[in-house]
């Protein structure tokens, strides 16, 4: 028994004809290991890479796999039902009816297959998401009618407890389209730049400053470091002691860039990954920038993060505010500084973001009335707490003399309801605000959130800043009024505190309940921010509700019931897993996972009674395996069905892929067995044969591409 195959012709080709042959002999005595060697044969005959499709205007090569090639030939030849070319009237029929687009003026009585593609190809694109409509978006509604792409803890590069402040964070999630960021403030030090030289100063007697400086309120960032240090130091001596050099080859996140976010692949929820926090509050250690004295610094209070300075911050806000959209961006400050200290605050924003920063309330927006978005173009908003009418003395005397069972209610200017204990047990009272900065809080003000029927809750320019377990209790709870609520008012979500490797919840689940700041952990892209990234790709950061939601009259939302079919046909380039060598990209065996997320049954208005509780898995499904790294699935389960999900509001529903590689041998390694993602709001989710982009652990764009068929209803 033989198998042979043709080998490839050398360069030098004889004059006469000939054919090279390459005989592969299986002796049959060899049994099994006979019929391996003929399977590796066959799948290495089979296997083709990207091959170039030439388009007739010369200019445009396009790169196919030979399974996407083959999948598009063949329903080209479906469409021309027998015939040697495509005409006119199906190809029309074709793009109207099955891809959803509007006909061009086709001039051509017939296609052939490459004038087919290229038509279809360039003029409309395969993209599985259609564009955002920016040339045509409506900035005409008031603020608090848009969801706004929103960043938690936006200064830290990492995990909240040991990662690095850094000014570079807010350019870079500014350039990916985020529209509301935090400041963490706290007191600097008019004698230090570096923790090193705060624990030095610490020893020294007197005020630094002319206003008293003690360990509370604004300075007690400086406990912290005086804990990090020892840590630090303790760390140190161990090293030298068992002669163990500093290398952080052992963990893969050191390798890259100090803004390169964890490791991905967790979904919500997941536990931290512990074993690399020495590590980084090593390597934070090494490189801590100088910073400016008597000015207020950024960073997060009581853990081990560094600090970088305020105005190094407000700086790096101006540089790439208004780079690539002129909306509008709203600073949401959580203040620790003392008024002094706030003070310098004022001045600085003054100075870095002079032209930009709102100090007056609009000329044709009277007072009580929230400004429309197309009024604030190019405009920073402060979002910071207003001044107390009591006087200072009052509140630093009402500080002396807390019981231990006595509380003074948290304004929740920022991220953190929970506040430092004093000795007697009492919570912490917050700073007070001094009036400059109050002053700038015009139309964006922060309150502490009591009850829906509060007389703040009725101010124009309130927002309440919920964490995301008491907003999940107030969902159970209050979702009427907390809907009514948002539909006249701002509302922003942010993680809970045991979030400290920085992931995050489910936004859509708040946005389903129509809070427009969901502030996210930009630190790490995990489920939560590929929800986020589909809510507002292309859309620069401001995302108009859908009606329902808006202040403007009293309808209910529009629900229907949608059937969804998603036919996975073929990849091309899958990315490859962490650890996974690009010469063994044929070892790859990607499945494709799919999760329709919908609002969930129990937190609807109207009672579900047909067919009774969705279960889970009915909005989660799989492909079969496939490949490789441009695997074909036409010969494996393929097609995904959403039929019969009711109450979807479109605007606010998602379709999320995730591409794993099957192998078992991954199990075994305990390796990661991402290979890359995709999510796309539903509203946009393109239908007709589609490709789908596919992005990678840093929510970056790859090579890789699937070949997905859709099929979009409602009724």
């Amino acid at each position: 028994m033989c198998f042979t195959m043709p080998g490839r012709t050398s360069s030098a080709t004889p004059t006469h004809a000939t054919t090279i042959r390459r005989r592969l002999t299986l002796n049959p005595e060899l049994g099994t290991n006979s019929i391996k060697a003929l399977k590796r044969a066959i799948a290495l005959a089979s296997f083709i890479t990207p091959t170039v499709v030439q388009f007739q205007n010369g200019r445009t090569q396009v790169y196919l796999s030979a399974a996407i090639q083959r999948h598009l030939r063949k329903h080209y030849d479906s469409l021309r039902r027998g015939e040697t070319a495509l005409s006119r009237e199906a190809f029309a029929n074709f793009l109207e009816v099955e891809q959803g687009e509007k006909a061009p003026l086709l001039t051509e009585e017939n296609y052939k297959f490459e004038q087919f593609l290229e038509i279809w190809w360039l003029q409309f694109g395969l993209q599985a998401q259609k564009p955002a409509p920016l040339e045509h978006k409506d900035l005409s509604k008031p603020i608090s009618n848009y969801f706004i792409s929103s960043s938690h803890n936006t200064y830290l590069s990492g995990n909240q407890l040991a990662s690095r402040s850094t000014a570079e964070s807010y350019r870079r999630v500014l350039r990916r389209g985020c529209r509301c960021v935090e400041i963490d403030v706290w007191n600097g030090d008019s004698q230090n730049s570096t923790p090193e030289q705060i624990r030095d100063a610490s020893s020294r007697s007197g005020p630094r400053f002319g206003h008293a400086r003690h360990l509370s309120g604004g300075s007690l960032h400086t406990a912290a470091a005086h804990i990090k240090g020892a840590v630090e130091e303790k760390i140190e001596r161990t090293r030298q002691r068992l002669g163990v050099d500093k290398n952080h080859s052992r963990s893969p996140r050191c390798s890259k860039s100090e803004l390169s976010p964890p490791a991905f692949g967790r979904e919500l929820g997941a536990a931290l990954d512990r074993t690399n926090l020495a590590d980084q509050i090593d390597m934070e250690r090494s490189s801590r920038p100088s910073l400016p004295p008597d000015e207020p610094i950024v960073m997060h209070g009581f853990t081990f993060t560094s600090p970088v300075g305020f105005r190094q911050v407000c700086k790096a806000i101006r540089e790439v505010a208004f780079e690539q959209t002129s909306l509008p961006i709203i600073v949401s400050l959580e203040v620790h500084a003392d008024q002094d200290q706030q003070e310098v605050m004022v001045q600085i924003m003054k100075e870095e973001w002079a032209g930009l920063l709102v100090e007056k309330p609009h000329d044709t927006c009277p007072n009580g009335q929230m400004p429309r978005l197309e009024e604030l173009l190019n405009k920073i908003l402060v979002k910071v707490k207003k001044a107390s009418p009591s006087s200072n003395f009052e509140v630093a005397a009402t500080m002396s003399t807390l019981s231990p069972n006595t509380t003074i209610e948290d304004d929740a200017s920022g991220s953190e309801d929970d506040r430092i204990s004093l000795p007697n047990g009492a919570k912490k009272p917050k700073v007070p605000i001094c009036e400059n900065l109050s002053a700038l809080a015009i139309y964006t003000h922060s309150e502490h959130f009591t009850n829906f029927e509060s007389p703040a809750a009725k101010i124009p320019s309130h927002i309440f800043s919920i964490n995301e377990n008491t907003l999940l209790e107030l969902i159970d709870s209050k979702r009427h009024e907390l809907f009514s609520h948002n539909r006249d008012f701002f509302m922003r979500a942010y993680p809970k505190g045991l979030r400290v490797d920085s992931s995050n919840p489910d936004p859509s689940r708040f946005w389903q309940k129509g809070v427009q700041m969901v502030a996210m952990n930009w630190q790490s892209w995990d489920e939560g921010m590929m929800l986020n990234e589909a809510m507002f790709s292309g859309e620069h950061g401001w995302v108009l509700k859908p009606p329902g939601y808006r202040s403007e009259g009293t309808s209910e939302p529009h629900h229907r019931t949608l059937d969804l079919v998603i036919n996975v046909l073929a990849g091309q380039h899958i990315p490859l897993p962490e650890g996974l060598d690009s010469k063994k990209s044929r070892l790859l065996r990607p499945v494709v996972k799919c999760e329709l997320h919908v609002e969930k049954v129990e937190e609807r208005f109207v009672p579900f009674i047909e067919g009774g509780r969705v279960r889970e898995c009915d909005y989660k499904q799989k492909t079969g395996t496939g490949k490789t790294d441009h695997p074909d699935f036409g010969g494996v389960k393929s097609d995904l069905q959403f039929l019969g999900v009711q109450r979807v509001i479109e605007q606010l529903s998602f379709v999320r892929f995730k591409v794993e590689d099957d192998t078992p041998r991954l199990m075994s390694l305990n390796r990661d067995p991402f290979a890359g993602w995709a999510c796309i709001r539903l509203d946009r989710l393109a239908t007709g044969f589609r490709f789908v982009q596919l992005l990678d652990a840093n929510g970056e764009n790859t090579q890789g591409v699937l070949l997905i068929h859709v099929t979009k209803n409602f009724h």
